[in-house]
């Protein structure tokens, strides 16, 4: 049966017509499309459809005189008209009964309401077939007067489609009011699920509106920054310093303790408007221990001196800074006489003391400023900043004069013998440490030949 129904649709957007058209042709109708009244009259005239489907707003000519002219006509008014329509106003239905139309259907509608409305309507035909004889009424609506002598059954076909028409709106509004009801429900859960996390967070976390006013702060925060929270965190941050990524700052907090803490800054919405969210990790004791490996890394744990890597990273600034400021320095090379024969005849731990008492005799000897440093095995560089060629001979007699005290106070199976050798670093002609180095072992060696003399 619906192969053979014909349908016009009447409606000015192409996109709204291409979607009815697909709707009515999933149902097997046959659909033709005018773009306004005009064009529908000529293909009403030419095609004689089962049924127009027309919107009501349309240029040239609207819906409601599109369909005064279908009722007009003796060879067409047997033709069902549906209005598209939004029916916010009532005067809407009047009109629709002054210009006999059939029935309504309100934008934005459903798919299976659409077809159902359409289904009734041809059932309909038939009835209307029967025809009942015209009469006409005269009403008062809106401050105006309206004749209408639509056909009982139009009447009655055009009041059922309004009611039903209201009725779907009506279960469109509960329907979208319990998604709504839904909806907040979940925004409710998620919101009590999200303060959930920022309260239990171990992270100092801080929300600050554009205008620097503290919004809020989880415990975290209150037990890291106190009552004076507001001067406190204003003094540590700069916005303007962290905003690109993380970092480092120094907080006294409220029991006089001082803890190293990661900041990272990032925009959020808060209670609907932009804010930023600071969040304050404690990595104090992270810093510790990297703090204390990197001494280790660069320290000789038996002497507690600068080792190999550390004396040669802390060398190669002091000389960039010689060559750049004109400053003399005197770099020492120092070795242990007879390492050997204590390891090999008292003992590695009396070695180990000979070594460490050496680095006693160093740090006696030399400045807090100056660079101490075991190298490797029983030889030790000593590097002293901003001093003259002269300073090195004179170094070198402190030196000695340390070590017989030391050998003459400690009661060990050992004495400490040193050879030494030292460099002078001219700003006027300077050389790199490698070269240094390179002269002051040349000498060492030269004073290790004449002790063993």
């Amino acid at each position: 049966m619906n192969r053979e129904i014909q349908i016009l649709v009447v409606e000015d957007s192409l996109t709204q017509a291409e979607q009815l058209k697909f709707i009515l042709e999933k149902k097997n109708y046959k659909v033709i499309i005018a773009n306004d009244g005009v064009q529908a009259l000529e293909y009403i005239n030419k095609f004689i459809p089962d049924l127009v489907i027309t919107d009501i707003l349309m240029p040239k000519m609207d819906g409601y005189e599109l369909c005064q002219r279908i009722k007009e006509d003796d060879t067409l008014n047997h033709i069902p008209v549906i209005l598209l329509t939004s029916l916010s106003d009532p005067i809407d239905v009047i009109k629709g009964l002054k210009v006999k139309a059939d029935n309504f259907i309100t934008k934005p509608y459903k798919e299976k309401f659409l077809v159902s409305r359409i289904q009734h309507m041809l059932i309909n035909v038939e009835l209307r077939k029967n025809k009942i004889g015209e009469m006409g009424i005269e009403v008062f609506f809106a401050g105006e007067k309206h004749f209408i002598n639509s056909e009982r059954i139009q009447i009655i076909d055009l009041l059922l489609s309004t009611f039903e028409n209201a009725v779907q709106k009506s279960k469109e509004l509960e329907d979208t009011n319990n998604e709504l009801k839904k909806a907040f429900e979940t925004i409710r859960k998620l919101e009590k699920n999200y303060r959930g996390i920022l309260e239990s967070n171990t992270d100092a976390l801080v929300v600050i509106n554009h205008n620097k006013k503290i919004l809020y702060l989880n415990p975290a925060a209150n037990k890291l920054f106190g009552e004076n929270y507001e001067k406190l965190i204003f003094d540590i941050l700069d916005f303007d310093d962290i905003k690109n990524g993380i970092k480092e700052i120094t907080i006294n907090n409220m029991d006089g303790n001082q803890i190293i803490g990661e900041v990272c800054i990032s925009e959020t919405d808060w209670e609907g408007k932009e804010a930023y969210l600071l969040s304050i990790r404690d990595t104090t004791e992270k810093v510790r221990i990297r703090e204390k490996l990197k001494i280790q890394s660069l320290t000789d744990e038996l002497t507690s001196l600068y080792n190999r890597r550390g004396f040669f990273s802390i060398v190669e600034h002091k000389i960039k800074f010689a060559r750049r400021n004109k400053k003399g320095m005197v770099l020492f090379f120092i070795d242990i006489d007879g390492m050997k024969f204590i390891n090999d005849n008292l003992s590695h731990n009396q070695g180990d003391c000979a070594l460490v008492g050496a680095a006693n005799i160093l740090k006696d000897t030399f400045n807090a400023n100056d660079v101490l440093a075991r190298i490797g095995g029983d030889e030790f560089a000593v590097l002293c900043m901003n001093v003259n060629e002269q300073y090195g001979k004179k170094l070198i007699n402190k030196l000695l004069d340390r070590q017989m005290e030391f050998n003459y106070k400690n009661n060990h199976p050992f004495n400490i013998s040193m050879s030494i050798g030292y460099s002078y670093f001219d700003p006027e002609n300077p050389i790199d440490i490698k070269e240094l180095m390179v002269r002051a072992d040349k000498l060492m060696y030269e004073h290790k030949k004449s002790n063993r003399n």
